[in-house]
């Protein structure tokens, strides 16, 4: 065929594309959008709470939590003097699932020994096949 021929049908078959695209895009749908106000939003989801679930994570126990916090103390390798351990206490602060494996993350703040000044610090939390609480410590 004639080169010049080869561009005429090349160039009807774009311009009829294009067309084409052109009203697909444009063209209206037979489908309505509503607008829903944020008021009629609340409202369902007041009636039915579970429309909205809130998001919660299992956390130890303060008793729990300090309990696996004594035994990794226990088990760490920088304790050389596993007779004679300093009295442990942890206040435990806010949990939030832990974004670095298994459990929760949650703000503690030890004392190590009753004299001691608590020292606030990010401890792990995961529960085990017994489940028992373990602790790590970071």
């Amino acid at each position: 065929m004639n080169q010049s021929v080869l561009l005429a049908i090349a160039a009807s078959v774009g311009l009829v594309a294009g067309a084409g695209g052109t009203w697909f895009a444009t063209s209206t749908s037979s489908k309505e959008v509503e607008v829903v106000s944020k008021e009629v939003i609340a409202a369902f989801i007041r009636a039915d709470p579970s429309l909205c679930p809130i998001p919660t994570v299992e956390a130890p126990t303060h008793a729990e939590a300090l309990s696996a916090y004594r035994k990794a103390y226990a088990a760490s390798p920088l304790v050389w003097d596993r007779d004679n351990l300093p009295e442990i206490s942890l206040a435990l602060g806010h949990c939030d699932a832990a974004s670095s494996g298994p459990g929760v993350a949650c703000m503690t703040s030890v004392k190590i020994g009753p004299q001691a000044q608590p020292l606030d610090r990010i401890v792990g939390f995961a529960k085990a096949a017994s489940g028992a609480w373990i602790a790590t410590l970071n």
